[in-house]
């Protein structure tokens, strides 16, 4: 039986509960919100990180990686996820290179938004904290490299691409807490609109709090 530990605020836990509602895969939940004692998640991740992933004897770590996992193991998507259909692969044949690239960015994006979180949570600010002011320029300068990548209809014309959903699963992390908007970004924004009334989408709903789970800085899973 699978088994998922994640963060129910997660963007990155986010992409991987979204593919498994794409493919209808049933999975038991461990959601680790709260700080956790690190010995008991440490039995789970070394890097005390989510999401984790348990399929019979395999474990998992890392967003991408249990993503291609799920793509290549179990190819079918369910039957009631209307089009277009989820992609086949993180990359496409002939364009991995240049695929691989815009999902570093979009890693680049998701783990700068979730650390400015964390800070302010702490209680800096960009006006004290230069390092922060440098987060809100680097949010800022990915957006600007995505939008000249994407098309209003996704990363993948014709498909629900895992770059869409990388993109999704920040996008509303961050504007729920009003870290950064996509305003002035004409494609980003016609993506996120496309597939936010998606079933795997709204089933997903990032919480409002997005739990803390024990991390280290510039590490990717709070």
């Amino acid at each position: 039986m699978r088994k998922l530990w994640f963060s129910e605020g997660s963007p990155f836990a986010r992409r991987v509960r979204v593919v498994l509602a794409e493919k209808g895969l049933e999975f038991q939940k461990d959601i680790l919100n709260g700080i956790r004692p690190e010995e008991t998640h440490r039995t789970i991740h070394p890097g005390l990180m989510v999401p984790v992933l348990m399929d019979g004897d395999l474990t998992l770590f890392e967003s991408n990686l249990i993503i291609d996992y799920l793509l290549k193991t179990y190819p079918d998507n369910a039957p009631e996820m209307p089009k277009p259909p989820l992609v086949s692969g993180l990359t496409r044949p002939g364009l991995h290179w240049e695929d691989a690239k815009t999902l570093a960015i979009l890693d680049t994006l998701t783990d700068t938004i979730v650390n400015f979180k964390l800070l302010r949570d702490e209680g800096a600010t960009p006006e004290r904290f230069p390092y922060l002011q440098r987060h809100l320029a680097r949010i800022e300068s990915c957006l600007d490299w995505l939008e000249q990548r994407a098309t209003a209809d996704g990363f993948v014309p014709g498909w629900f691409s895992i770059m869409d959903i990388n993109l999704i699963c920040p996008i509303m992390y961050a504007e729920k807490r009003s870290i950064t908007k996509l305003h002035g970004r004409p494609k980003l924004e016609s993506i996120v609109a496309r597939f936010s009334g998606r079933p795997s989408i709204v089933s997903t709903p990032v919480s409002e709090a997005g739990g803390r789970v024990v991390r280290q800085p510039d590490a990717k899973g709070a």
